[in-house]
């Protein structure tokens, strides 16, 4: 019994110890941390405004050329979720057919 009560004090000791160790430590680099969880936290802020922005830039690059695909402008766009062009039904609605040669328009008068 008397062997577990020194036990039990030399543990808190060490504990003691680790404490005031740790509170030193955080004692001498205190006037280091308000700066650099300012920079840091700045720095987050900027990272993440940056991605949100090159998100955005790069949904609207591929919108834009999405819209220029001309099949459902075109006579032979059929709708048919089977064969949505009898002339090129490979490259319909995609953007290999942002050019397609066999392009004719519903409306003869707008161009593209």
């Amino acid at each position: 019994m008397e062997q577990e009560k020194k036990d039990i004090v030399g543990q808190r000791t060490k504990v003691i110890i680790v404490l005031e160790l740790l509170r030193t430590i955080i004692q001498s680099i205190q006037p280091f941390l308000v700066p650099t969880c300012f920079v840091l936290a700045w720095g987050l802020f900027i990272l993440i405004t940056w991605s949100i922005v090159a998100a955005l830039r790069d949904t609207v690059k591929q919108a834009k050329q999405m819209h220029q695909i001309p099949c459902a402008d075109c006579i032979f766009f059929t709708g048919d979720y089977h064969l949505k062009c009898p002339v090129q039904p490979t490259i319909a609605l995609s953007e290999a057919a942002i050019n397609c040669p066999d392009y004719r328009s519903c409306h003869p008068n707008s161009s593209l």
